[in-house]
């Protein structure tokens, strides 16, 4: 076979630099290709955090001290595609972007034209300009019947549209595929340029660019201007498969930047012909739906469908009017492979003109010729490599997501049943020559390296003409370009569109906004992020309870080998450890501490309490990822991780005094690991919202530990006795950190009524179970008082609730008055146990009925309560473990 040699974009067929590269090519030689990687390895972890995406392979470890260290937020990130960004952008001239920007607008064009005439007169059919098979038989035409009340006013079936383009060895831009099911990549692109400009400043010296912050307001302002007729504020939301999707990363960015709430399936609900977003102040309703999933996977009822998942009567609310879906979900029928040959003529039928961006050669081998060609690829693929003029692939005319075949490598076996196939239905495939892609300077692993490129650009119709992104996002790929441009890997470049003063910017117009009215309420927070929010909380104080009952315990084993009433104390505590999960069993004490020790130091592994708590905190964070503060959210990831390279890094069993001395180090490191973020949600998140159900769960948590902790260590044999109740009020003391209170009012003198009603009642005292009670009695008193669109039912549920929360205080102060008036205070608080137990149990059903009166029903596994005898672990934590 002919070698082709790929056209470069940098260099020009003389071996020189072009003009338009000269500039930046002198920064990056400056810098070098070692500095040059360790930026790109920054993008790929800022792009990772910013995202929730997982890090790609080539970014998961760094090297340090000669040693590979591993990274560990690709065990939380799920299934959703890796973005690494390369830092040598694909730069295009003015006039170069000028050409390309006329050919999308004239590709969104003609398939919006062809989508009004497949689903109206069907013309195009009728004149034999479009085979019968690539219309019935195509993946993405849906026979829903019209949705007259989708378009409303503007009848449109695309706002917004991408076009994948590579250039051959001809200096010639075509057209591999065009998206308007899943157009994504734009949100990319913008946080791209984002991370770029942060980490490689010294490349945009002395560049007159584009800008493309533009393109996403005339895209918000085209959604708002998308709502039904009459609605001054719309409801936006961007509906995607959920954060296992490939493109996950994509939906985060484009949801805060469009204005979007981000919803999944589960979250919106059909009623009486409308759409809704379930929050926790009750239904609020959708105006419009960016659509980020297959339109036959919207709607379960439809005769399409594919039967699982989806909203279930989502179209037909469309078709009302009272709900409009961007893109329309039919219009997936203008991607199938097989229409390329057609366009040209269609073009010149539906609007008058000549194709301005050509397509990529490709034959539908479903008429005489494509016949011919089939039969001349089958005996060129006989041929030897050397003797073949060109290579083929064959793939699906009808489904853009079936990967083609090169059958010269397939076995005879493959092969035989892949003809017999093609053959029996050969208007089923296309065929398309192996392209030879022009190919852009990239930082490879060990130098700069020309891979192969393809280009993806984006149009969004601003109602009332296109408008091109001025830039894009370019996919690079290690050999072979994938025949329809999906790129696995998804190693991607900025791409830079240069100022030209002599070529003018298209203008757009300004659309003055209606004033808003003045809102103070929970918003839309979706149930499903509400209850995200509240195991976040958990979760967050499962880590400082356990962290502090620890450090409690350290400071018990400080003095060396205690003395009998010492080491009743730390049998005390060591119950409480296991009791929290923390320790699976409960070591021997007869030599010593050093089995403790040993215990101590297999418990902060990352297989142990820690660990799991840790790695499910971080698998929140994607699903949070548009609603968690940027401090917030980057603290919860670098912090996480490098707490779980300390309980990764065990010293040998033998080592006794380090292995204290890391437990001790590591401890520390969690209580500043959970100051720190209190602080944050303090003094970054709006009171209501998101941050009202974190600290539900966080105070439901802490209650119930308080009052576990309070009934074990008066189950002491013998608390009874002065001297072993004394004892045991300074240890109760300790494990909820309040010592310092109590010597401020009471001095050196410990007895029960006042320890109790410090630990139990006080609501000045954070620490205390009754400061988390009260706060639970009026969060959830505010809720039940809310007004807005929050049902009557649900408001009722939630002053039950607030009432539960008001008669475990009422339960707790009895408690505390019994010990008060008891001629025995010791006496009486050791029989206080059974009350605190049930008390414990009254707090963690709040969390049930909390679940049940706000959040979805749910299959995500958790981690529940660390109180109790048994941790409950999901089998899909210990997998990852």
């Amino acid at each position: 076979m002919n070698e082709t040699i790929p056209l470069d974009e940098m260099v020009d067929g003389r071996g020189g630099v072009r003009q338009h590269w000269r500039r930046l090519l002198a920064v990056f030689s400056d810098l070098g290709h070692r500095e040059l990687a360790a930026r790109k390895r920054q993008i790929a972890v800022a792009l990772s955090d910013q995202t929730g995406s997982p890090l790609p392979i080539e970014a998961l470890s760094e090297t340090i001290e000669g040693r590979v260290k591993p990274r560990r937020s690709d065990v939380v990130a799920g299934q959703s595609k890796p973005v690494i960004c390369d830092p040598l952008p694909i730069i295009l001239r003015a006039e170069e972007f000028a050409a390309l920007e006329a050919g999308v607008i004239q590709r969104a064009r003609l398939a919006e034209s062809l989508l009004h005439d497949v689903y109206g007169k069907r013309e195009t059919l009728a004149l034999g300009l479009l085979p019968p098979a690539l219309l019935w038989a195509n993946a993405g035409f849906m026979r829903g019947g019209e949705l007259e009340g989708q378009h409303g006013h503007s009848r449109r079936f695309l706002s917004s549209f991408a076009v994948d383009v590579v250039r051959e060895q001809d200096g010639v831009w075509r057209v591999l595929a065009e998206q308007s099911v899943r157009p994504d990549g734009a949100g990319v692109a913008m946080e791209a340029r984002r991370q770029m400009v942060r980490v490689a400043p010294e490349f945009f010296s002395g560049q007159d660019l584009r800008r493309l912050g533009p393109f996403l307001d005339i895209w918000q302002e085209s959604l708002q201007r998308a709502a039904p007729e009459g609605l001054t504020n719309p409801g936006l939301a961007l509906l995607t498969p959920g954060p296992h999707c490939r493109d996950w990363g994509e939906h985060v960015i484009l949801a805060r930047e469009l204005g979007c709430v981000l919803v999944e399936a589960g979250d919106l609900a059909v009623r009486e012909g409308e759409l809704w977003l379930k929050t926790v102040r009750g239904l609020r309703r959708v105006d419009v739906l960016l659509a980020r999933q297959d339109g036959r996977a919207l709607d379960p009822l439809e005769p399409d469908g594919t039967g699982a998942g989806g909203v279930t009567g989502l179209l037909d609310a469309a078709r009302a009017g009272t709900v409009r879906l961007v893109n329309d979900p039919r219009s997936g029928f203008v991607e199938a492979p097989g229409l390329a040959p057609f366009l040209a003529p269609l073009a010149n039928r539906l609007l008058g003109e000549n194709l301005l961006l050509e397509n990529a050669a490709s034959v539908w081998l479903g008429d005489e010729a494509g016949e011919r060609c089939l039969e001349e690829i089958l005996r060129s693929d006989l041929e030897t490599p050397a003797r073949r003029s060109v290579a083929w692939k064959i793939g699906s005319a009808l489904d853009p997501a079936e990967p083609y075949l090169r059958i010269s490598e397939l076995s005879a076996v493959e092969r035989a049943e892949a003809v017999d196939r093609i053959r029996r239905a050969p208007w089923r495939y296309v065929a398309r020559p192996v392209l030879a892609p022009s190919v852009a300077p990239t930082v490879g692993v060990a130098e700069f390296v020309p891979r192969p490129v393809t280009m993806r650009l984006f149009a969004v119709h601003d109602g009332e003409d296109w408008t091109v992104m001025p830039g894009g996002l370019a996919s690079v790929y290690e050999d072979a370009v994938p025949t329809n441009g999906d790129a696995r890997e998804h190693v991607v470049k900025d791409v830079w569109v240069l100022v030209n003063d002599q070529i003018a910017p298209r203008e757009h117009p300004v659309h003055l906004a209606t004033p808003l009215p003045i809102r103070r309420s929970l918003g839309d927070l979706p149930s499903r992020a509400a209850d995200d929010f509240f195991w976040l909380g958990r979760y967050l104080e499962q880590i400082d309870s356990a962290a502090r009952l620890l450090r409690v315990v350290l400071a018990h084993m400080a003095g060396g080998e205690p003395s009998p009433r010492e080491r009743v104390d730390l049998e005390t505590l060591v119950r409480e450890l296991r009791a929290v999960g923390l320790i699976d069993e409960i070591p021997a004490f007869g030599y010593g501490l050093s089995a403790l020790t040993h215990t101590l130091s297999r418990a902060m592994g990352e297989q142990g309490l820690f660990g799991r708590i840790l790695r499910k905190t971080l698998r929140l964070v994607p699903e949070l990822s548009d609603r968690l503060t940027r401090e917030m959210r980057d603290f919860i990831i670098h912090n996480s991780n490098a707490l779980l390279d300390k309980l990764a890094a065990a010293p040998g069993r033998s080592e006794v005094s380090r292995s204290i001395a890391r437990v001790t180090v590591i401890t520390d490191a969690l209580l500043v690991y959970g100051a720190t973020l209190s602080g944050l949600t303090a003094e970054n998140m709006v009171r209501s919202g998101g941050r009202q159900f974190l600290d539900l769960g966080r105070r439901i948590e802490r209650a119930s530990l308080v009052l576990s902790c309070c009934a074990g260590v008066l189950e002491q044999p013998g608390v009874y006795q002065r001297g072993r109740m004394e004892a045991a009020l300074r240890l109760m003391l300790e494990i909820c950190d309040s010592v310092i209170t109590y010597r401020s009012r009471y001095f050196g003198v410990v007895q029960p009524a006042p320890v109790l009603d410090l630990l139990l009642l006080d609501a000045d005292n954070p620490r205390g179970a009754g400061f988390q009670l009260a706060a639970l009695r009026d969060s959830l008193g505010e809720l039940a008082n809310a007004g807005g669109t929050a049902p009557a039912a649900q408001r009722a549920a939630s002053g039950e609730l607030s009432a539960s929360a008001a008669q475990v205080l009422d339960s707790l102060t009895m408690v505390v008055a019994s010990v008060l008036e008891s001629q025995n205070q010791d006496r009486a608080a050791a029989d206080a146990p059974e009350a605190l137990r049930s008390a414990c149990a009254s707090v963690l059903s709040l969390s049930d009925q909390i679940g049940r009166c706000y959040f979805s029903v749910l299959t995500s596994p958790r981690l529940v309560g660390i109180i109790g005898d048994d941790l409950v672990a999901d089998s899909h934590d210990e997998a990852l473990a």
